[in-house]
């Protein structure tokens, strides 16, 4: 028989660290977050960065093997109780220890016992301090503190992006363990206006706010996405302070922009194309695309970035190439296509650049989208510097795409995004990046990758990955060929 409905069912009525700091960020995230949840749409992102934060906080809990887990993730009451009962009775650091001041209830990464009071630590994956740290710390000491909790330090531990793995399962370096007391402390007075703020945006209707650069990964970017006109301000690009002074002036759809009041090229191009509802295309893209000579490479690279290293040579969160996909023209002929995509648990690189190597030849414009290919390709450089010739002819011979269609061409389709997922679908609606399963995105390939790498994946499963990952890589060097083909007139492949 149920005597009582146990508050801890209902987490809502917590102020909540997280929540905090969204609502300072974003009122109505926060709002969101509180009253409409099922509107998330949670991204790959948040989900690889929630892995690695877990990861590194495993990781960070092995620097304290005599700690003790509280657990009762579901159970913030006896969370609690358990914190307390060991803060008084066990000399020893505490992890996930939760306390609760009034209506705010926090968990506290790691509490390590000093001869005076407590160190309080908060681990983060990334690779230093970010001024939201600070915030999260302040957050967390102020409620601490209010139930009676003595703090004599307040730590932020991150990965060190110069630590290289020696391979020998020796960690010892890659974290950095910095004192933040003094500029947590001067935060502290702010921390009861963050939660009568909290609570003033909850006590009322959700917010009207501005879509901004934050919102990119958002789970609720969706949902804000569809209150908008169609063509927001927010798609003029890198215009955060034009779109500012502009929703300021009280603008929020790019076809009222008055003429005459946009100066940067870039956002002219948009909003003209937007007002008229037709594609800008330069001759110049023509001319230049029949310049390129034949053979004609068509590259793409996809990679993993670990917190935690896991190959000998390697640092924390460096870009690792672990698949290509090259479509190659050689005009007149059918369009080949290579591949390549390690499946081993073992440091992939070598793999990886020489059959590049070989596939890419040694004559010919190797055409990629974006500068990421020739970072990864000087990176691979460190791993492979036996190689470094072939590798630098590689470097040599690379042709970006982007800066050309950037500079000589636009449809309003594209919402202001120069990005190959906003441009194909403008000259080949018959190719689609929301037709593949699962692997839509490199976030998504990841993702995938690492189940892939992962021995306890079941092996249907891993072969699923391992076919959707290869048509997403596919699809992209297939992308660039048909923009290519599309501006020079001719489309046979």
């Amino acid at each position: 028989m149920e005597r009582f409905t146990p508050y801890y069912k209902d987490m809502t009525r917590y102020i909540t660290k997280s929540k905090v700091l969204s609502g300072l960020k974003c009122p109505k995230k926060l709002w969101l977050q509180t009253n409409n949840p099922e509107l998330a749409i949670h991204s790959a992102t948040s989900e690889l960065n929630i892995s690695k934060g877990i990861e590194i906080g495993n990781l960070v809990r092995r620097n304290y093997p005599d700690g003790i887990l509280i657990e009762h993730v579901d159970r913030p009451d006896l969370a609690i109780a358990e914190t307390k009962t060991l803060m008084q009775f066990i000399d020893a650091p505490i992890f996930e220890a939760a306390y609760l001041f009034e209506d705010s209830f926090i968990r506290a990464d790691i509490m390590a016992p000093t001869e005076a009071g407590w160190r309080m630590i908060e681990v983060k994956s990334s690779g230093g301090v970010k001024e939201h740290f600070l915030n999260d710390c302040a957050i967390q000491t102020w409620v601490a503190q209010k139930t009676g909790v003595k703090i004599q330090n307040i730590v932020v531990a991150h990965v060190d992006t110069n630590f290289v793995y020696a391979g020998d399962g020796n960690y010892d370096g890659l974290l950095v363990e910095e004192d933040m007391t003094d500029t947590v402390s001067e935060l502290l007075p702010d921390v009861p206006a963050w939660l009568a703020n909290h609570r003033n945006i909850l006590k009322n209707p959700v917010p009207k706010t501005r879509m901004r650069s934050h919102c990119k990964d958002c789970d609720f970017k969706e949902h804000c996405e569809s209150e908008q006109t169609e063509y927001p301000l927010s798609i003029l690009p890198n215009g955060r302070k034009v779109i500012a002074e502009l929703q300021d002036a009280g603008f929020e759809d790019v076809r009222k922009i008055p003429v005459g009041l946009l100066t940067n090229d870039r956002h002219i191009k948009v909003w003209q194309s937007t007002c008229t509802n037709l594609p800008i295309i330069s001759p110049i893209l023509k001319t230049e695309f029949e310049k390129l000579p034949y053979p004609q490479f068509y590259l793409d690279f996809e990679t993993i970035n670990f917190a935690i290293p896991r190959w000998t040579g390697t640092r924390p969160h460096q870009q690792l190439p672990f698949q290509w996909s090259c479509h190659i023209d050689r005009q007149g002929m059918y369009l080949e296509h290579l591949e390549y995509l390690d499946t081993s648990v073992s440091s992939p690189m070598r793999a990886f650049a020489e059959s590049l190597i070989e596939a890419v030849e040694i004559d010919g414009p190797i055409i990629v989208y974006g500068t990421f290919e020739s970072t990864v390709l000087k990176t691979l450089i460190e791993f492979c510097p036996d190689l470094e010739i072939p590798i630098d002819n590689i470097i040599d011979r690379l042709a970006n795409l982007l800066p050309w269609l950037q500079n000589h061409y636009y449809h309003p389709a594209m919402k202001g995004s120069w990005s190959i997922k906003a441009v194909l679908p403008t000259v080949a609606p018959h190719l689609d990046y929301l037709q593949l399963e699962d692997v839509k995105n490199g976030t998504l390939a990841q993702l995938a990758y690492l189940d892939i790498i992962n021995p306890g994946t079941e092996q249907g499963i891993r072969e699923h990955k391992i076919a959707n990952l290869l048509k997403y890589c596919e699809l992209d060097t297939k992308a660039m060929v048909e923009v290519v083909q599309f501006f020079k007139g001719s489309r046979d492949s």
